[in-house]
């Protein structure tokens, strides 16, 4: 895959996606989101591809956020327009990929680059990271889903001031509120990530899927209809291919092979 500001590298079965303008400290453009979103949909489809790892340019910046001279030409028709539509639609594209996502979250990760990691299915970020949704402080709010998302992860609480404040959080914070899972070492993100990455890879694709829709159900319903949600997708799990060849695998002690059916 070639992109103008999107670099990506096949790691094994990875997919190793980083954003690419380090004189712009890797912030999100158009053309960034046209290429991200054709990337993630091509891996999608791709068999060679397990799981997806998404991270930044250098040891600065995972994403800082939403190119300040587009921000310049929105108006109130642009954004009802298909820009506007494409930035709404890739954080969703990446929570709703049938393969498994972790953002590494390298460097700031500010407005647009934190919508972009709350996409995936993971979060984990550098113990030099700083985190933020300074929409506010530009007169605006977030307008790719951080106000809906943002909540999910760290709360009301959390949400409110992240959002009316503009405030940056260093790691420890972020993640002591829910907003990432870890915080390692700059040196040790990467490898993480791949290593979480593969973790879910490696996983029968049914009830990856499957389990990711049911936790995302439960932020969206009340407890028993999520639980009765919950029993469907277990059902159809029970009578996959894959989880009669994960019990084989378990008493002939052995990996299972999944095949995605």
């Amino acid at each position: 895959m070639q992109y103008q500001n999107v670099l990506t590298e096949m790691d094994g079965d990875l997919l190793v996606v980083t954003l690419h303008w380090p004189e712009r400290r890797n912030a999100m453009n158009h053309q960034m989101r046209v290429d991200l979103l054709d990337c993630v949909r091509r891996a999608e489809t791709d068999e060679a591809v397990k799981a997806i790892v998404l991270t930044g340019h250098g040891d600065k910046a995972f994403c800082a956020g939403a190119n300040i001279p587009e921000l310049e030409q929105r108006t109130l028709v642009s954004e009802m327009g298909p820009s506007a539509t494409l930035r709404k639609d890739l954080p969703t594209a990446i929570e709703r990929l049938g393969k498994p996502t972790v953002a590494a979250i390298n460097g700031y990760c500010f407005g647009a680059g934190l919508e972009l990691a709350m996409g995936c299915t993971i979060r984990i970020a550098s113990d030099n990271a700083l985190l933020g949704q300074p929409e506010i402080t530009l007169g605006q709010i977030p307008g790719s889903g951080g106000t809906q998302r943002l909540y999910r992860f760290v709360g009301l609480g959390w949400a409110m001031q992240l959002v009316l404040t503009g405030q940056r959080i260093d790691a420890r914070t972020a993640a002591a509120i829910g907003l990432v899972t870890e915080v390692l070492p700059q040196a040790g993100l990467l490898p993480r990530a791949r290593e979480l990455a593969r973790a879910m890879g490696s996983q029968a694709p049914m009830a990856f899927v499957a389990g990711r829709d049911a936790v995302l159900r439960s932020t969206e319903t009340d407890l028993l209809t999520g639980i009765d949600y919950e029993r469907k997708l277990y059902a159809i799990c029970m009578a996959t291919e894959d989880n009669r060849e994960a019990l084989k695998a378990l008493a002939e002690k052995r990996p299972p092979e999944y095949k995605g059916r």
